[in-house]
């Protein structure tokens, strides 16, 4: 029989590798939404959303 320690903290595999690949996907994300925004900048200086309006038209363009 085992016997429970509440000392001891277990951790899932399944579910903390599941978290982690999640937060670097998001991360991963995150960058290439930086690097757009940089590119639209340099290319679109008078525009004020040109990443949101890229990805709006892009979005728009596969619901055709």
């Amino acid at each position: 029989m085992m016997s429970e320690n509440n000392n001891v903290s277990v951790v899932d595999f399944a579910s903390a590798s599941r978290k982690f690949k999640q937060d670097r996907e998001h991360d991963r994300k995150e960058a290439k939404v930086d690097e757009m925004k940089a590119r639209f900048s340099n290319a679109l200086p008078d525009k004020k959303t040109p990443v949101k309006d890229f990805l709006r038209k892009k979005k728009a363009k596969k619901k055709r």
